[in-house]
């Protein structure tokens, strides 16, 4: 047994392994997204004292593009601008995302989700920018990850004339060479980020596959059905709905403290407002679990999601995203999982070595051999 799970975790990390590679090293970068996006671009960065009303913003983005928005994303610290996205013409590789200053509602970018950096490598990281075949690629490749860890740690666990050793696998021998270092380098740093190796490879695998995920959820823990519901068209034919500002007024009647994270506008006519709102007990720090659907003729509530309050196994399946990109824990979670995108670089690179000094010494034995045999 010992001998077929060496093989498999040595030959499917040297198939895997520079795919792995690329989706941990982005996965880096995207812990640290919107900071990274501010950064590269200091023309969204705004100041002023006061900030406009919704509906102004709303209202300035939709005449620059001269079509309806899907949806707007409040700015969460100062200086930072609001975001609208809109649907993409036939074509392009995503949405439009259309940024707008909370101050004077001027538009200081529009561009398109895919072609500009940070959102390139989110698509890298998610598809391997091959859409649906990739993201089904990638989802694979977490299993792959769960099946390194798994493997890895029944390796790596003193067995034998090493049972009871633990010192020996969980120190980094100083001066035993350089395939000695390769070796504890892979097998001491894969012990010690084991347990954030197996929430980061399980947290992708579910998002990637979440109906397969819940389904098996679902046979331990409770779930609840996100609502979806719609609006009630009116009885009098073209009344108006209400705008953005009065849908978040009436949602503040439901979370009055709660900051709001996201706004999606009905697509239809008989679609309904949706706003996302953080709560306090939520997993994210920066994201919206909770919403509130809104009718948007008459006004009414239609439906509360409550993210804190829901059943055991929805709770359990929005933990994954914050687990994922180590929002859950704050910034130090944020700075775990960082790391640990860095890994894979680094089992690749000592893998290979390993590998490759062994096949090497294997081919001159062979050569000798063969060297001995001819000269009989």
């Amino acid at each position: 047994m010992r001998n077929l799970l060496f093989t498999l975790h040595k030959y499917t990390g040297l198939i895997t392994g520079l795919l792995l590679v690329v989706i941990g090293l982005s996965g880096s970068l995207l812990v640290f997204h919107e900071g990274l996006d501010e950064s590269l671009n200091p023309q969204l960065m705004t100041q002023g004292k006061s900030t406009l009303p919704l509906n102004d913003i709303v209202a300035n983005a939709e005449a620059e593009l001269g079509r309806k928005a899907l949806r707007i994303e409040p700015a969460q610290a100062p200086g930072s601008p609001h975001t609208l996205r809109f649907f993409a013409p036939p074509g392009e590789p995503g949405p439009i995302q259309v940024s707008v200053s909370p101050y004077t509602g001027e538009v200081l970018a529009i561009r398109t989700w895919g072609d500009y950096l940070m959102t390139w490598i989110y698509s890298l990281h998610y598809t391997l920018l091959s859409g649906e075949i990739g993201e089904i690629v990638v989802g694979v490749l977490g299993l792959c990850l769960l099946g390194f860890c798994l493997t890895g740690v029944y390796l790596w666990w003193p067995t034998g004339k090493r049972k009871g050793k633990w010192r020996r696998n969980l120190t980094i021998k100083r001066g035993a060479g350089t395939y000695r270092l390769h070796f504890d380098l892979h097998q001491v740093i894969g012990i010690y980020f084991l347990p954030v190796l197996l929430v980061v490879a399980f947290s992708g695998v579910t998002l990637i596959f979440p109906t397969q995920v819940a389904a098996l959820v679902d046979t331990v823990l409770p779930l609840e059905k996100r609502p979806s519901p719609s609006s009630t068209l009116p009885d009098t034919p073209g009344a108006p709905s209400l705008s953005p500002q009065q849908s978040l007024d009436i949602a503040r009647t439901v979370f009055p403290q709660a900051p709001l994270i996201r706004l999606d506008f009905p697509r239809n006519e008989t679609g309904s407002y949706s706003l996302a709102f953080n709560r306090d007990g939520e997993p994210w720090q920066h994201y919206g679990a909770s919403r509130i659907w809104v009718d948007q003729y008459s006004g009414e509530v239609l439906a509360v999601w409550d993210a804190p309050n829901v059943a055991a196994g929805s709770q359990f399946m929005i933990w994954q995203f914050p687990l994922h990109n180590g929002d859950a824990l704050g910034m130090p979670g944020r700075i775990i999982v960082l790391i640990s995108g860095l890994t894979p670089l680094l089992f690749f690179i000592t893998g290979t070595y390993m590998w490759w000094q062994k096949r090497q010494l294997r081919l001159q034995a062979q050569r000798r051999k063969l060297a001995r045999q001819q000269a009989r």
